[in-house]
């Protein structure tokens, strides 16, 4: 038995380790990984995936499951477990990802037809439900990231697997902390996006990002809040509704669906009476006459992207980065080499092609839905593995929890890309 690492070992994206035994192969996960040159998908498939008999998702981000479709188109044909708000919000974004890869020109190395041969495959897993496939034994447990998201335990020829996903021990607006109480674990998969470093706490975060959107609006200016559609969005209109704003908050792009989505899958998120009186008090924004609306008198505006790598939030900003008084207030982590980070580096944005200055208010807050350093440890701690694989973090990050591991005696393993682990 040993295990491949396709995707998602010393980096963030494409996640998809294979399990491989003498009568088995199974996936965690098959994602993609944007770059600024060009979309990155797993490696090591040189020998075909015809024979792969099963696929675990943990849960509907990209980096998760956009590589899905292109195993479909290489011949891939087996049942993909995953959770029915995990199916429906990965029909959401593959169908997105299509759309913009056809508007962009990009060659993307698979249908529509296979998105759609992918989704066939997906077969509906509840969480805290032991399933079968074959002589695999698996369960799912809410790991408190994104609705339907989830870490997965298998068991397979006497050996028992934990892998965590993207993982959250924390209680958010949106989700109740991730559940942690699993069988005895052999070898454990574990995510390590903040490995070397905490989050501040949340309920402080909160309240600075309401100060921070109040201080906006007594000022007349117009809070623009970039956010990313599947999680973050719905947990700051939650966040938002907790108080009277005396304007107006409009949600718009694919925020809308997702909270849909959401709704549509109550089991998934903590508190869905709340999450539908938000979304009653938000405008929805459906059509450009609303866009011009929102951007005449001071307002809320909670849109896609999170980054500002497209999206409605480019529109907006086109009328609003040129005066003090509004602020871009963003909610979530900017990646190297995207609009959202030569904001806060350099406090310029490209808008149509052009390069231009920020002269608005720009604030940044860590609404992380991933554990921090300390939650990770003590994750760890509780499982109590045989063995730990660090995966899904950046070179330092794993690092720093690779030697953590070591120095308390744990067998670890810290992988790259392409490497193979015989257990």
């Amino acid at each position: 038995m040993r295990l491949i690492f396709h995707g998602g070992a010393g980096e963030v994206g494409r996640s998809c380790i294979e399990i491989a035994t003498d009568r088995r192969r199974l996936l965690l996960d098959c994602g993609l990984k944007l770059t600024s040159g060009d979309t990155e998908y797993p490696v090591g498939f040189d020998t075909g995936v015809n024979d792969i008999d099963a696929v675990f998702i943990s849960h509907a981000h990209l980096d998760h499951t956009g590589a899905l479709p292109v195993l479909d188109h290489m011949g891939m044909d087996c049942p993909i477990f995953a959770t029915k708000a995990t199916k429906d919000l990965t029909r959401l974004l593959l169908r997105d990802a299509f759309k913009i890869g056809k508007i962009t020109h990009q060659h993307l190395g698979y249908t529509e037809a296979d998105i759609r041969d992918v989704l066939k495959c997906m077969q509906r897993v509840k969480m805290d439900q032991k399933g079968k496939c074959g002589d695999i034994t698996y369960e799912f447990f809410d790991a408190g990231h994104i609705p339907g998201a989830a870490s997965i335990f298998i068991e397979i020829d006497g050996k028992t697997f934990l892998y965590t996903g993207d993982i959250n021990t924390q209680d958010t607006q949106l989700h109740a902390a991730a559940e942690s109480d699993f069988p005895e674990i052999d070898i454990m998969l574990c995510e390590s996006t903040y490995g070397d470093r905490d989050h501040p706490p949340r309920k402080k975060t909160e309240e600075q990002f309401l100060e921070e959107v109040k201080t906006t609006i007594d000022n007349r200016g117009t809070a623009v809040i970039p956010v990313f559609a599947v999680g973050r969005a719905q947990e700051m209109i939650m966040l938002l509704n907790r108080q009277k704003w005396g304007v107006p908050i409009y949600l718009d792009g694919m925020s809308v669906t997702a909270g849909d989505i959401a709704l549509a899958n109550p089991q998934s998120i903590r508190d869905p009476r709340a999450l539908a009186r938000a979304m009653k008090k938000v405008n929805i924004v459906k059509r450009e006459s609303e866009r011009k609306e929102a951007v005449r008198n001071p307002a809320i505006i909670v849109t896609t992207s999170g980054m500002l790598t497209g999206g409605p939030v480019l529109y907006y900003l086109r009328y609003l980065i040129n005066e003090p008084k509004n602020s871009i207030i963003l909610t979530g982590y900017q990646v190297e080499d995207t609009n959202g980070r030569m904001l806060l580096d350099d406090k310029m944005i490209f808008i149509d092609g052009k390069k231009r200055d920020v002269l608005c208010n720009v604030k940044q807050f860590d609404f992380s839905a991933h554990s921090g350093l300390s939650e990770l440890k003590a994750l760890v701690r509780k499982v109590r593995p045989k063995k730990i694989v660090w995966v899904h973090g950046d070179p330092p990050a794993i690092e720093n929890m690779h030697e953590w591991a070591q120095a308390l005696g744990m067998e670890s393993h810290a992988p790259k890309v392409g490497d193979k682990i015989d257990l």
